[in-house]
This record gives C-alpha cells, sequence and structure tokens, in this order.
C-alpha cells in the first residue's frame, strides 16, 4: 500500500503541472480575446453589429458550479468512508456534466447563427468567441472522461479514506474549468458592455 500512495503522490505533482500549463494557456487565449476585442471594437470600422451572448451560458455557469460541488462533497465523503455518498455525488455530476454539454450545445448554436448573420455584414466577435467556448467545451469533455474513470474506480473499489487522489483530481479540474469559465464569461461580458 505504501507504493501505491506514493505513486499517487507522483501522479499529483505530475496532475499540478498539467493545471498548471491550462491555466498558462487558458490566461494566454483570454489575453489575446482582449487584444482582439480591443482591435475590432475600436475604430475605424468598428462591428456591424452589438455583440450578445446566449443566455444559455448563465445556466451553464449554474450547472458548471453545481458539478464542482457534487465533486468536492463527494472527495469529503470518501475521506469519511461514505462510499454511498461518493457514488451519489459522483452520478449526479455526471449527469449534470450532460446537461452542460446540451445546455452549451444550444448555446454554441446560436452564436453559429449570429456568426453567419453576422459575415454578411463583415465584423463581429462571434467568430472568436465560438472557439473560446468551444476550446473551454472540449476541455469540460475531458472533465467529463475524467468522470467516467471515476466511475469505473468506484465499481472496482479503487478508493478509499487513504487512496482517493483521482476523485480528488477530478474536482480539482472541474474547479479549475469553473475559475476558467468565469474568467471568459468576464470577458465576454465585458465585450459585450463595449460592443454597444
Amino acid at each position: 500500500m505504501p507504493m501505491r500512495i506514493a505513486q499517487d503522490r507522483r501522479n499529483e505533482q505530475g496532475a499540478w503541472l498539467f493545471i498548471v500549463s491550462l491555466a498558462v494557456f487558458f490566461f494566454s487565449c483570454v489575453l489575446l480575446y482582449a487584444i482582439y476585442v480591443v482591435l475590432r471594437v475600436s475604430p475605424p470600422g468598428g462591428l456591424s453589429q452589438p455583440f450578445v451572448l446566449p443566455i444559455n451560458f448563465v445556466t451553464t455557469t449554474v450547472v458548471l458550479f453545481a458539478i464542482s460541488v457534487c465533486l468536492h462533497m463527494s472527495v469529503g465523503s470518501i475521506r469519511r468512508e461514505r462510499r454511498a455518498d461518493v457514488w451519489r455525488y459522483v452520478i449526479i455530476a455526471s449527469i449534470l456534466a450532460v446537461v452542460f454539454f446540451g445546455l452549451q450545445s444550444s448555446g454554441m448554436i446560436w452564436m453559429i447563427e449570429r456568426l453567419q448573420i453576422s459575415l454578411q455584414q463583415d465584423r463581429s466577435l462571434y467568430g472568436f468567441t465560438f472557439l473560446m467556448v468551444l476550446v473551454h467545451a472540449l476541455h469540460v469533455v475531458g472533465g467529463a472522461a475524467g468522470l467516467a474513470f471515476v466511475l469505473f474506480g468506484l465499481s472496482r473499489e479503487a478508493y478509499d479514506h487513504e487512496r482517493y487522489w483521482p476523485i480528488r483530481f477530478c474536482a480539482l479540474y472541474w474547479h479549475f474549468l469553473d475559475v476558467v469559465w468565469v474568467l471568459m464569461l468576464g470577458c465576454f461580458g465585458l465585450a459585450a458592455f463595449v460592443s454597444k
């Protein structure tokens, strides 16, 4: 057992490096988006129409937070050896991830429709914004894969109060996705404000 715990510690170090590298990537994307907005909005030319965000993005934010809360509670439950609670929280988080994909997809379809309208008028923020949302959604797919991995581990009874790093990492990853989404949504909101 000590060898498995040592392996978990090495995995934890690698996971933190992974999250830091993703943070640098998303920070760079948000910075590029801000520069793009300033260049796109400023005269001459400006935008052909005001930039508007889909209302679904607010709902998806709530769903993302709910997933994080469930996973945070699952970490606390496994520490106390409450396996039934861990199962419940991870299953709820998995269902919410499916809900997230449905809501986010409809918001992205709405943005594509707006992009098609704005392409006829030449200048808008919808294309780059859609790309940013797509990049985040692809990372959410990674989070959903993490949930599937945790469920598989739970079915094999691979976790206990000493060895639960995969559950903890899954929770940390979803917390990270929350922070990134809130920062991106804030940038999108500022872009909508300055485009009026």
